[in-house]
């Protein structure tokens, strides 16, 4: 006990971190977000119809490069966005992609949470995608 006492806001900081970094895993997971591989991803973007790619990154690193046909959707004003982002989607797929993965992850839940029935989180992001050699456009 005198252990936890010394070291409570230790322990207490340890816990928030935690719970920040495994937020967005797990409200995925409770909300049924799929995540797809950039090769997956490149599939589907041959597939009639193709997905609503959404790009949540910034609009600067959006412009750096980003996959042909992404839309840039900040995740800073994503919630706003929902109902237009279902009515471009009409039915299909929705994509999204960030650099890593991670900040679409939580654009996804977003997503998924405001309605759109499936979408999917690209593992990896840009990152990945560019690793992979595939294109991307600026």
């Amino acid at each position: 006990m005198e252990w936890l006492q010394q070291n409570g806001l230790t322990v207490l900081l340890t816990l928030m971190f935690l719970v920040l970094a495994l937020k967005n895993p797990l409200l995925a997971r409770v909300y049924g977000v799929e995540s797809v591989t950039v090769q997956g991803l490149a599939a589907l973007l041959q597939a009639k119809p193709a997905p609503l790619l959404i790009d949540v990154r910034t609009p600067m690193e959006y412009a750096a490069g980003h996959i042909s046909g992404a839309r840039n959707e900040p995740l800073h004003g994503l919630n706003k966005r929902v109902a237009a982002i279902q009515e471009l989607a009409s039915g299909r797929d929705v994509v999204t992609v960030c650099r890593s993965g991670a900040r679409s992850l939580g654009g996804a839940v977003i997503l998924k949470r405001g309605g759109c029935p499936k979408v999917l989180n690209v593992s990896g992001g840009m990152l990945q995608w560019t690793a992979q050699g595939f294109p991307s456009i600026r």
